[in-house]
């Protein structure tokens, strides 16, 4: 008899959870053909996992995720085509106006792999997030207007927009608008109660001005593995003469994700927690294991999981130990609370009302977030720039923001 996965396990302590593909669908299918070549033994269940319909998936995969650095990912892993595509566009366009051609038709190809199950479910799933690309530096004019860009590419796009003091007021706007919002670039509780306050705000406008928004979708992404991966966490630590182990910010990670479950409880908001950047863990004895998994989902949870978790969870499955999530909250020790507690990078994730607005975009997980994204629209710009600039990917330097502008609004440079 086949073993439950994490997925099914995860419905049935918590109906309304969800898996999204943390990439782009246009990959979707090469990483299902590399799982049946590496795991052979486990056909029927990645047949199963994995349909070629990704909307028909049975194993909860119901949306996806993308930013700038996935969409990079997907043109470099099939490079003939998008430069087939690049080259059809018209000559008369700058490079910033082809990599944001190149960009928005990557998010149209992956939501009409998601719109049937759009479709089926009356919107309710089948959701890809687009992210504005530079929205971290943008004001609140500008990410509303690549926001509504973004929205025009397809029905079930969901605009992500990042978690800065200019962000909220765009969410409130576009949200007024009738718009599905996912909020990223968020490590800590006073961005997520920021971002409850904006979309109960703009629902209200809405409604004032007859804007129907029965049918659209909030998410707010907890990066949660890049809240304790910061370097900025281990010196405050080391400061105060405390160790910070790597349990001890795997427990930290779980503290702040507590705190906002709490929050939500407390609005009863329609908004959704969105767990990404998920990591895998191995102990002294080299067995793998998955914090952010298998502590969590005791709330309604929605985990967007990279090609790299999955192929975990099938190795896992494999062995006949799948991955298994919380049913219920799993107690952070006092001690380690204490002393985490001592410590003012984890104050301020944990305790809403610690970080100001004003202060958001300063967070050093924001900040190195925001450093992933420019490093994907770099790599897009060089894409459409020629084969002789694919050597240098690996060394890009950010775009600098006059560059980032243009190629987020199509601005001729």
């Amino acid at each position: 008899m086949e073993v439950p996965g994490f997925a099914c396990l995860l419905k049935k302590n918590t109906v309304d959870s969800e898996l999204w593909w943390d990439s782009s669908p246009t990959i979707y299918g090469a990483f299902k053909d590399r799982m049946i070549t590496q795991y052979p033994s486990m056909f029927d269940v990645i047949e199963s996992w994995l349909p070629d319909n990704f909307s028909a998936s049975q194993s909860g995969l119901s949306g996806a995720t993308t930013n700038p650095r996935l969409v990079a990912r997907a043109v470099l892993e099939d490079p003939q085509r998008w430069q087939d595509f690049a080259d059809r566009l018209p000559s008369q366009l700058t490079d910033c106006d082809k990599a944001r051609q190149l960009y928005d038709q990557v998010i149209v190809e992956g939501a009409g792999k998601l719109r049937a199950l759009w479709d089926a479910t009356q919107q309710r799933q089948g959701w890809l997030s687009a992210q504005i690309e530079g929205g971290e530096w943008m004001h609140e004019r500008l990410l509303v207007t690549r926001g509504l860009q973004l929205a025009s590419l397809a029905p079930n796009v969901m605009i992500k927009v990042p978690g800065s003091e200019q962000g909220y007021r765009a969410i409130e706007q576009l949200v007024a608008q009738g718009c599905s919002i996912n909020n990223t670039f968020c490590f800590t509780v006073s961005q997520f109660a920021a971002c409850l306050k904006a979309i109960h705000s703009g629902r209200l406008r809405a409604r004032v001005t007859g804007v129907n928004t029965d049918r659209a979708r909030y998410v707010i992404t907890f990066m949660m593995g890049r809240l304790g991966a910061e370097q900025e966490f281990e010196r405050q630590a080391a400061q105060r003469r405390l160790c910070l182990t790597a349990t001890d910010r795997r427990w930290a990670e779980l503290a702040v994700y507590q705190a906002i479950q709490a929050l939500l409880r407390r609005w009863q908001t329609p908004a959704r927690l969105l767990l990404c950047s998920l990591k895998v863990d191995t102990d002294v004895r080299g067995r793998e294991h998955c914090w952010h998994l298998q502590r969590t989902g005791a709330d309604t949870t929605l985990y967007t999981l990279t090609p790299d978790i999955l192929e975990f969870l099938i190795r896992r499955q494999q062995l006949n130990q799948p991955v298994t999530p919380a049913t219920e909250w799993v107690q952070v020790p006092r001690r380690v609370l204490n002393r985490l507690m001592a410590i003012p990078y984890f104050n301020q994730a944990y305790f809403e009302g610690e970080l100001a607005p004003s202060r958001f975009a300063l967070h050093p997980a924001f900040v190195t977030a925001s450093h992933d994204a420019r490093e994907g629209q770099a790599q897009l710009l060089a894409f459409v720039k020629g084969p002789s600039n694919t050597a240098l990917f690996p060394a890009l330097r950010p775009l600098s923001d006059l560059a980032m502008r243009d190629m987020a609004m199509g601005r001729v440079s």
